[in-house]
């Protein structure tokens, strides 16, 4: 049925009576009423409206008809008039004269019959009774064949005292032929018990309610009803034909008139829905199953997910839960206005009834942006069944075929209010991606708790979804019930979490962002629909690994969290509500597809000493000569790789990851061999060699399954060297293919190779060179595939490179504690833990540190029934986090002393973030290693050992570096470039974190940024190992140039945009946050590497940026001898400590007995150090310049270290806010644990000019950069 609603008069008469004017006058109506100043007319219209409605109302159906009589946008609502014979009939109900429980009984009884017949002639009771009544929850009908009676029960009350109980009998209507009612201002919905009859007030508040709330909200504006009488023939052609015409005229009546089609609610069957402009109506669509869709079919533009695509889940609450607490009419209209404001490409809802979906599909928002819908049984029946279910709805597209699948468990849930079981189903929908590949998306409600067995039923359902979906790309969306403390479900998710992930965990720290949907604590609906009050994260996306396809999360949060007004005509009584007990959750997701083809390979390349030899046999017989380089295929065809993030987060990130887990090897060639069939010649691997490649492709296969599909006969290493059209031509140069000595090459690297595909002439280029091994090759003047020999001799002249002597300390000591560690955990001590011992920092990267920085790692793995007493031990301890590190710490101690205590001078054990073991060697090697214990809290937990399966929970400090390998293209380049830069930051003063200056990994990102976006492209090996002093030079031009431009005051730094989350306050005060130059870690948290650095410092770094372009432009660069003299000179650039604006001085001294004490009293000041000139800037508002090394005198038992400032002495001491906070961080030192009674610090505050009088006498000093 077709329903025209007009607003109340209070609402619309200004409007109105502007229309009048307007239409008097000769103006066009606009669609938004005039805001202007009223005319005289309008005044007495204003006047006649609030003193006598209805012959306001008179004076208005007169002024329109009068409109419609002149105006051509509504000719064909005056055809319809004279079809419909509008009568000019109207019967006015005034609620101030009708007692509340007769027009209870009118509004029910008219929306009980109203569907059921066809022509109405009604009655109304009058009475003068003005006492209120509220009507029972029981109604009894009866119907009849001339009329219906509604007998009703009623209770009388008196201003809420004392109660009397009386029958009624109210004859409404009797049936007449050829009479038809179509109501006006107010639009009932089918329901027989007047406490729940939904109400449409669209003058008010735009929004349904029940007939209690109604008569709350208009007692003090009384609302009035119009029901003309029209004679008509029922005809759905003709009604539709009325929509379309009065839709017409919308934009003029925008104000006055609301239509809503109600009778296709009654038609609909579960399917696939679009509204049809042309009919003006929801149409079915035809669809297929998803076991009818035939993947081979391409998908067309209609059935394909936009590249950025936007999703809503929300679970809405269903309207028959404690109808009297939750206020549905006024949540309902709020949850359609916020899925208005934003449009989404998906809605995803749940706990949906017809109630709810006569709403939707009346919005305008809907029809106009051409929405499609999937609509679920269970929700048409939702009236008579007391079930819900779900709507999948889509903007601008349509799935390609998609099914309703029970999830085959019996269901009580909240509708154990009823007796009968309702059937939970799911709608799984299939899209394209592109034409070839799809993806499936399941819209889901589980069992909740309410349930019986529910935890079961969930993971049931849960295992049966994993096991049985047929495709690779999958969504999971919805209300999961369960929240991250259900422990059976967990386990489930976790069996998974290779290939399902958590969206909301990979874009949060659980911790940090718990992400509760259902928040009790502070959702009202909630509160009224939880038994267990807990906050709980039920609301999920989850996604599967995808083939062939890569996402980035630009957005996930969570929305609906604001109440809402209960009474929107008094929203200063505090009386609220959420929108629902779930909040929505919002997501933008970033598809991307990526192809698989032969333009693009994962190969060995020999080394470029013995390309000559191979080079004699391709040049003369291989065709593709031109096109490839000698090389080896591990993977071919593989991902073609476009430079984007994803590729760096999703196929190279775990590829490395997988290749620090196999050490280099060598390749011996001793043979040249043929392949009969397809008429090629290769140089073929020795047996040995031959194993090495196949166990390396066999885990690459592993890896990226994708890749390997084709490759039906067997892997076969080989090196091709000749291709023949016949095998005539084959055996005539055989005599000719032959190799007189065996050859080797070391294999330290793997290549990506890839061509245009616009382009066959064009030769492979190398993309990527990533290194085999957890440790990168040090860069020494002997290393191969590496740079030009001039480059390499200008290292060496400005001892730039590590010695070989110190790099074989190092390696020497990290093996040997590796070995000392694995003699206690390893896999006959420990079953239900793994050890992981790995190096990171300078020396993962092969370039030149003081320290050997390593973490070891224990972590728990899945739960075993195999336990050893180390396990049982480890267990019993393991939810004490603090007993458990001391322990494990301890432990780590005991086999060091035991096994290298004649080779240590000292052993420290120092409490961090994470302990942190300390250890110095007789040789002076500094070892530090980082205690990390990864337990599974909820009884479930992942083996980090193999680390590629698992980059999305990184391993501290070495996932950091993982992330710059890959993102610099290659490796000894960039080993060059931050090699020459981070000696220049220390020479000049600029480099330590401890002093509020960067780091070596900050200044590790940024040379990683200027290699990936300036590097020139790499056309072949030669390329590498060619790499000039003219190209280096280039690089650290654009180094400097960059980052002396660069807006640190405003912006923040990072490689990768997607994955960067703008922090909230609270975040950026955090410690991991702040820092006045920010430069994102690229691995997940996304801290602030340069946190430590304050206002001054940051200063200090950019003027040192800009001293080097000021240096480059009074010098030549043209030649490569002035490059390599401007390299040179920059090296030589001066610490200014103190600069020309210091006039005074702090200059700590610190003591012990000997030098060991000594570096340890250090280390506690250097922990307490960037506290207290954070304090001076932000506290006592200074200028700092802070000293970047430690002064020692007197045989190393003395330490000076100096703090400027640009204020005198005199009066930095009279500095009241600065001896305050002077004297807090001298304090710190008292508090040192370890603190012994040799251990001594004081202070002085002098002037520059006595400071550098101190240092002009000759005393013994070294000088050492910490």
């Amino acid at each position: 049925m077709t329903l025209l609603i007009m607003r109340n008069p209070y609402s619309f008469s200004l409007e109105a009576s502007t229309l009048i004017a307007d239409h008097e006058a000769g103006l066009n109506i606009s669609k938004q009423p005039r805001t202007t100043k009223l005319t005289k007319q309008q005044k007495d219209q204003y006047s006649l409206a609030q003193r006598d409605p209805a012959a306001f109302f008179e004076e208005i159906k007169k002024r329109l008809l009068a409109y419609q009589a002149e105006n051509s946008s509504v000719a064909k609502l005056r055809g319809l008039s004279q079809s419909f014979n509008v009568q000019n009939k109207v019967s006015f109900i005034d609620h101030r004269t009708v007692d509340d429980d007769s027009l209870a009984v009118l509004d029910s009884q008219i929306a009980k019959t109203i569907d059921d017949a066809d022509n109405y002639l009604f009655e109304i009771p009058s009475t003068k009774n003005t006492q209120r009544y509220r009507s029972s929850s029981i109604i009894k009908h009866q119907e009849n064949k001339d009329f219906s009676i509604l007998r009703n029960s009623f209770t009388r009350s008196d201003s809420g005292v004392g109660t009397d109980t009386s029958e009624k009998n109210y004859e409404i209507f009797r049936h007449q032929n050829g009479q038809r009612l179509t109501s006006i201002d107010v639009i009932w919905y089918p329901s027989l018990d007047s406490h729940n009859a939904l109400l449409s007030t669209i003058p008010r508040i735009q929004d349904h309610m029940t007939f209690k709330e109604f008569r709350q909200l208009f007692k003090k504006q009384p609302i009035y009803r119009y029901f003309f009488k029209t004679t008509c023939t029922p005809d759905i052609n003709k009604e539709q034909s009325l929509i379309q015409s009065l839709n017409s005229i919308l934009p003029s009546f925008k104000s006055f008139f609301y239509i809503l089609d109600t009778e296709q609610i009654s038609t609909l069957v579960q399917g696939l829905y679009n509204f049809d402009q042309s009919l003006q109506k929801w149409i079915e669509c035809p669809h297929i199953s998803l076991t009818s869709d035939d993947s081979k079919i391409p998908s067309t533009n209609e059935t394909c997910l936009p590249e950025r695509c936007h999703f809503v889940t929300w679970n809405i609450l269903f309207d028959y839960y404690q109808p009297t607490l939750i206020y549905t009419s006024q949540r309902y209209r709020s949850i359609l206005d916020t899925l208005k404001s934003l449009l989404p490409d998906i809605i995803c809802l749940q706990e949906v009834t017809v109630n709810f979906l006569n709403l939707l599909l009346n919005e305008i928002w809907l029809k106009e942006n051409n929405y499609y819908i999937i609509i679920m049984k269970n929700v048409i029946n939702s009236n008579q069944d007391k079930s819900y279910g779900q709507l999948m709805i889509m903007k601008n597209f349509r799935p390609r075929s998609f099914s309703i699948c029970p999830l085959n468990l019996s269901d009580e849930d909240r509708t154990t209010v009823t007796r009968q079981k309702i059937t939970k189903e799911l709608i799984i929908a299939r899209f394209g991606l592109n034409s070839k590949i799809t993806i499936d998306l399941v819209n889901l409600h589980l069992h909740s708790d309410l349930s019986r067995n529910s935890s079961e039923k969930r993971c049931q359902t849960l295992e049966n979804i994993f096991k049985k979906m047929k495709t690779n790309n999958y969504m999971l969306i919805g209300d999961f019930n369960f929240g991250d403390n259900h422990i059976k479900e967990q386990n489930i998710l976790a069996t998974y979490e290779n290939e399902v992930h958590d969206l909301w965990k990979d874009s949060y720290r659980l911790d940090e962002n718990p992400g509760f949907t259902f928040d009790p604590s502070n959702n009202l609906c909630a509160r009224i629909t939880s038994q267990s009050q807990i906050n709980r994260r039920l609301d999920r996306y989850l996604i599967h690994t995808l083939d062939n396809i890569s996402y980035s999360i630009e957005y996930l949060s969570m929305i609906g969290i604001e109440t809402i007004p209960i009474d929107p005509l008094n929203i200063d009584n505090n009386q609220r509500i959420n929108q629902s007990d779930h909040y929505a959750l919002q997501l933008i997701i970033n598809f991307r597809t990526r192809s698989i083809s032969h333009r693009s390979a994962l190969v060995i390349l020999p080394t470029i000493n013995t390309w000559p030899l191979i080079n004699s046999y391709r040049e003369q017989y291989d065709p593709s000569f031109n096109r490839w380089p000698p090389h080896f295929n591990l993977l071919c065809p593989f991902f073609d790789l476009t430079d984007c993030q994803d590729d760096q987060e999703d196929i190279l990130l775990p590829l490395r990851l997988l290749l620090c887990q196999i050490e280099s090897f060598s390749i011996e060639i001793n043979e040249i061999d043929s392949f009969i069939e397809n008429n090629i010649s290769f140089m073929k691997l020795n047996q040995q060699s031959t194993k090495y490649v196949k166990q390396l492709h066999e885990q690459l296969k592993q890896l990226f399954p994708q890749c390997s599909k084709n490759n039906r006969n067997g892997y076969n290493p080989h090196m091709t060297i000749a291709q023949f059209e016949n095998e005539q031509k084959l055996n005539q140069a055989k005599s000719s293919l032959s190799l007189n000595e065996s050859f080797k090459f070391p294999v330290e690297y793997i290549y990506i190779l890839q061509r245009p595909h616009d382009n066959d002439t064009t030769p492979f280029h190398i993309v990527y060179q990533l290194p085999l091994g957890s440790v990168l090759q040090p860069i020494n003047s002997k290393q191969l595939n590496c740079v030009d020999r001039k480059l390499q001799e200008f290292f060496q002249i400005m001892n730039l490179y590590e010695t070989n002597e110190s790099y074989k300390r190092k390696q020497e000591k990290f093996e040997k504690l590796s070995s000392c560690f694995k003699q206690m955990f390893n896999k006959d001590t420990l079953n239900c833990f793994t050890h992981s011992f790995l190096p990171y920092g300078s020396f993962r990267i092969g370039i030149n540190g003081q320290d050997l920085d390593t973490i070891f790692l224990l972590n728990e793995l899945k739960s075993t029934n195999n336990e050893t007493t180390f396990d049982e031990t480890l267990h019993q301890l393991k939810h004490n986090s603090t007993a458990f590190n001391n322990h494990i710490v301890n432990l780590l101690e005991t086999q060091i002393q035991g096994n290298l205590k004649d080779e240590i001078i000292y052993y420290r054990n120092i409490q961090a973030l994470f302990p942190i073991i300390s250890i110095l060697f007789n040789d002076q090697t500094k070892v530090k290693i980082f205690v990390q214990v990864k337990t599974n809290k909820e009884q479930y937990a992942q083996d980090n050992s193999k680390l590629h399966l698992n980059f999305h929970e990184p391993v501290i400090r070495v996932h950091e570096t993982e992330y710059l390998l890959i993102h610099v293209r290659s490796p000894p380049i960039f080993q060059h470039l931050l090699t020459f830069i981070r000696t220049w930051a220390q020479h000049v003063g600029l480099y330590g974190r401890a002093y509020g200056y960067l780091s070596g990994y900050s200044w590790s990102i940024l040379c990683a940024h200027i290699c990936h976006t300036f590097l020139s492209s790499i056309k072949s090996l030669s390329s590498i190992e060619n790499f000039s002093i003219d190209e280096f030079f280039s690089l650290v031009q654009q180094f400097f140039l960059t980052f002396a431009q660069f807006n640190w005051s405003s912006q923040a730094f990072r490689l990768y945009p997607k994955s960067y989350k703008q922090m909230t306050l609270s975040e950026k005060s955090s410690v991991h946050n702040r820092g006045s130059m920010r430069i994102i870690s690229p691995s997940s948290p996304y801290n602030n590497t340069g946190r430590s650095t304050i206002n001054s410092t940051r200063d200090l770094i950019i003027q040192g940026f800009q001293r080097v372009l000021q240096l480059l432009d009074t010098i030549n660069t043209i030649t490569c001898e002035d490059k390599s003299n401007a390299l040179k000179q920059i090296l030589e650039l001066n610490n200014d400590f103190p600069n020309e604006k210091i006039k005074s001085l702090v200059q700590l001294t610190l003591s012990s007995e000997n030098n060991y004490e000594l570096d340890e009293w250090i280390g506690w000041m250097k922990s307490r150090l960037a506290h207290f000139i954070n304090d001076c800037e932000e506290e006592c508002h200074l200028i700092i310049q802070t000293q970047n090394s430690i002064e020692y005198r007197s045989n190393n038992t003395e330490a000076f270290y100096s703090i400027a400032f640009q204020l005198d002495p005199q009066t930095l001491i009279q500095h009241r806010n600065f001896s305050y906070w002077l004297n807090q961080f001298l304090d710190q030192f008292n508090l040192y644990p370890n603190r012994k009674e040799s251990m001594k610090i004081s202070y002085k505050i002098i002037s520059i000019h006595d400071w550098k009088l101190e240092r002009m006498q000759p005393k013994p000093q070294r000088i050492r950069k910490k």
